[in-house]
Parts: C-alpha cells; structure tokens; sequence
C-alpha cells in the first residue's frame, strides 16, 4: 500500500504506480512482501530488496540464466524500487515504465517531477 494513503488516505495514480512497483519487485524476486500488524508498510521489504538484489545475488538467483536474462532481472528491479519511491513525485510516470520494461531505452528512468 502506498506510504500517502496508509498515512494520509490519500489515492492517486501514483499510488498505482507504487502498488505496481511493489508487484514487479514480488514477481521479479519470488519474495512476498509481508507487513506485520505493527507496521503495515512495505518499507523494510523494499529497503532488504534495495540491499540484497544486487548483480552477484541476482546471478546467484538465476545462475542457469544468460546475460540477456539478467539484464532484464536487473531491470525488473530498478524499475520497480523507482516505483516504490517513498516521495510519489518521484515515481516514474507509466510511459516510462512501459518503455523501461520494453527494453525501449535505457534501465534508468529519470525521476521526472509530476504535477
């Protein structure tokens, strides 16, 4: 669940964006985030993702894949901790996550301010 409306209530379409930023991140890594009741939000999972999820853990992940497949791995992950940004201005717009996914451009989205 997006940080604004967990705490504030608050639904826009970036809050879709985080919400699919987190099931990229789930279905990427074959980890479920689960909250406890104490603190609902996702941000130790996505923190624990930020951390472990690096070339050599994603490698070792899928170690029988070729380079290709971890690029898109990688992929995957970037565009989906771009997504779970805790600032929703800074959460990528759709265009760019579809493209990104796509393979249309370069891994990095650019943190474009939305109004």
């Amino acid at each position: 669940m997006a940080p604004e409306y967990l705490y504030r209530g608050e639904i826009s379409a970036q809050s879709d964006i985080y919400s699919l930023g987190l099931i990229i991140i789930e279905i990427t890594t074959r980890e479920k985030n689960r909250p406890d009741k104490d603190q609902p939000s996702a941000r130790s999972f996505i923190d624990k993702v930020g951390k472990d999820w690096t070339d050599m853990h994603i490698a070792d992940k899928y170690g029988s894949s070729n380079a290709e497949v971890l690029r898109q791995v990688k992929t995957c992950i970037d565009v989906g901790l771009k997504c779970v940004e805790i600032d929703r201005k800074k959460r990528p717009p759709i265009d760019k996550i579809v493209a990104a996914l796509k393979g249309l451009h370069a891994i990095q989205i650019e943190n474009e301010v939305r109004q």
